[in-house]
């Protein structure tokens, strides 16, 4: 996302009847930025101190945190907020926690608008609205650029969730779907983990804990219902089923979610969230048809059920109980 530079004409030029040519840069720079400047880049453009004051005082810069401006007529975001909040923390910070989960799209993160950064520095007085995190390591690999944002990686990030995350399975969610693509990123993960350990610094628990439970070998899970549904099958001391299990029936192939083959027992998601378009319920209706002509034996499971009523899933499986 960005803003176009001719939104963001921040100065009132009729002096000279143009619009400068620093001030075309500025311009494009806070295009890039959000909509948002620092006082050190203005300064650095050549606008003076006093040229500052001035457009503080007609309005078209508006003061975001100490040192960091909006350009009137920028519209706001939360990725506006995410920069202005890290011009303000300066070139040691890097957007961290929820919020880098949120750019980095990972699943069960749902940001909500927070601004969470992660620093080096020494600062104080924060401004309200920032959630700041202090380390005393932000190596040049656990940090780079996503656009204009600078990010913590996909690594670091997850680490980092195990803080601020209530939930285990929100973190191990958000884990899974970086594995799906990233295939070397749970080895590098398990190195690093390992490497904090040989140093003294013990943190990161509950993604330790994750990569620990967690087979090596296996595939990474395809999606929110599996990573949530294994979670609980561990949870319960169930035996781990083959995940997405092919059938043949006649001439077709039919994967099933969840298979504990020598039972001939599957488990499967049903409901809009997976089935919302026609064609997909027609699909699921025949593939349905189809596995009642064999000996599998299908429990289906909701979302609700999954998240608000998980005994009722177990007690659907009853061959599973020791």
């Amino acid at each position: 996302m960005s803003v176009p530079a001719d939104n963001l004409l921040c100065v009132n030029t009729s002096h000279n009847g143009s619009f400068s040519h620093k001030e075309a840069q500025l311009g494009a720079l806070a295009a890039r930025q959000f909509g948002v400047l620092s006082r050190d880049q203005l300064l650095e453009a050549g606008v003076g101190r006093a040229a500052i004051q001035y457009r503080l005082g007609s309005g078209t810069l508006v003061p975001v945190h100490p040192g960091v401006y909006r350009l009137q007529g920028a519209p706001s975001s939360w990725e506006q907020k995410l920069k202005a909040a890290q011009l303000w923390a300066g070139p040691s910070s890097a957007i961290s926690h929820r919020s880098a989960a949120g750019l980095w799209r990972l699943d069960g993160v749902d940001p909500g608008g927070i601004v969470e950064l992660t620093t080096t520095a020494g600062r104080s007085a924060v401004p309200e609205g920032i959630v700041l995190h202090r380390s005393k390591v932000l190596t040049p690999g656990d940090a780079g650029w996503l656009g204009p944002l600078r990010v913590t990686g996909v690594a670091r990030t997850l680490m980092d969730l195990g803080a601020v995350m209530a939930d285990p399975a929100v973190v191990e969610a958000a884990a899974e779907s970086a594995f799906r693509r990233d295939s070397d990123l749970f080895a590098r993960l398990k190195r690093r983990l390992e490497d904090e350990a040989r140093h003294g610094r013990r943190g990161f628990g509950t993604l330790r804990d994750i990569i620990d439970l967690r087979d090596p070998d296996a595939a990474p899970t395809e999606g929110m219902f599996e990573t949530l549904m294994e979670r609980r099958l561990r949870q319960w001391g169930f035996e781990m089923p083959v995940r997405q299990y092919e059938v043949k029936v006649g001439d077709r192939v039919i994967r099933i979610d969840f298979a504990w083959v020598p039972l001939l027992l599957g488990l499967e998601p049903r409901g809009l969230k997976w089935h919302w378009t026609r064609e997909a319920f027609q699909n699921d209706t025949d593939r349905s048809n189809d596995l009642a002509l064999t000996r599998w034996r299908i429990v289906l499971v909701t979302w609700w059920d999954l998240l608000h009523n998980p005994n009722k899933i177990r007690a659907n499986l009853p061959e599973l109980e020791r």
